[in-house]
């Protein structure tokens, strides 16, 4: 394992070998590791673009039972219906910890996986020790984010009326976390991960998008829709370049930081909105940081090693 390259042989993937049957869907997942364990959903379109990148920081999973599971839809998880709800995907998360016998767990999510894990705190704060969230896609509300958002969409969707769906999928990803991130992904994910993209674009388009639509969360009306804020640990991770890639994250991370005072903040370098893909290693080390600093007993309270890099801020 190299500190400054990238690399972990040839083939970088990591293989969900196990099923569990939850409401209306089947889902693959897989546990590596020991320790306390950190659930870890992944956002829309690649499946593999949460735990796979995280492979690059060992100390992680060294000291953690990482269960990483594919949502359904995606990567033969199956979906029984033709809809999920975000309220349903918390509810998976829910049922998957019940299979595993875990009373609690640590929450790790990326975008609308992060989505999915807020909607968990707030169904189910009982079974969350902590969350590290790494830019939920939270609905937009201000005007400029609003926009960039539904020209994301609509220039997506029509690639994909046209039949080109891993083009579609590509100019969504391009357009909310610009350019470089599919370089990013080319590089931190398995060496097939675009034939796993286009299998899955389906359920990114007509379930994922209804179902983000469909929310009835707004961060402007939290208090009023919240009637107890989580109480849990949170680190709200963000990426340098995020909002210069795509308006809304900047809100978003205020949002988090005003109505959670727990919350702690987190900065990742050279990063848009795909962080974890562009810069793993700094993910990996701040999540460490922060998972040593809430354990889930005083007993299990761990020194923080010496990070290998200047990654996180």
């Amino acid at each position: 394992m190299t500190q400054n390259a990238l690399y972990l042989g040839r083939e970088w993937n990591v293989d969900h070998d196990r099923r569990v049957e939850v409401k209306d869907a089947e889902l693959r997942y897989t546990v590596i590791g020991e320790g306390e364990p950190v659930v870890c959903i992944h956002g829309t379109s690649i499946a593999d673009s949460l735990i796979t990148p995280l492979r690059f920081y060992p100390p992680l999973m060294e000291n953690y039972q990482l269960i990483s599971y594919y949502r359904a839809g995606y990567n033969g998880s199956t979906l029984k219906t033709g809809e999920l709800s975000i309220e349903g995907g918390a509810e998976h998360v829910k049922q998957l910890l019940d299979h595993l016998g875990i009373e609690k767990a640590h929450i790790m999510a990326f975008s609308f996986g992060g989505v999915i894990a807020f909607q968990f705190l707030l169904s189910y704060p009982e079974r969350a020790h902590s969350a590290i969230l790494l830019e939920p896609y939270l609905p937009r509300e201000e005007p400029d984010a609003v926009q960039a958002n539904i020209d994301a969409y609509m220039g997506a969707m029509e690639l994909y009326n046209a039949g080109d769906k891993l083009g579609a999928a590509q100019r969504y990803m391009e357009s909310v976390c610009g350019p470089s991130f599919l370089s990013a992904v080319e590089m931190t994910g398995p060496l097939d991960v675009w034939d796993r993209v286009e299998e899955c674009v389906d359920t990114t388009f007509t379930v994922d998008f209804p179902a983000i639509s469909q929310w009835g969360f707004k961060m402007s009306e939290a208090d009023a829709l919240v009637g107890g804020k989580p109480s849990m640990p949170v680190l709200a991770m963000m990426g340098l370049d995020s909002e210069s890639a795509m308006p809304g994250f900047r809100a978003t991370q205020r949002f988090l930081m005003g109505w959670l005072p727990q919350a702690e903040r987190c900065g990742i370098p050279n990063a848009t909105h795909g962080m974890q893909s562009m810069n793993p290693v700094a993910v990996g080390e701040a999540a460490l940081g922060f998972l040593r600093r809430n354990p889930m007993t005083e007993a299990a309270a761990v020194p923080v090693p010496e990070p290998v890099t200047a990654g996180a801020l």
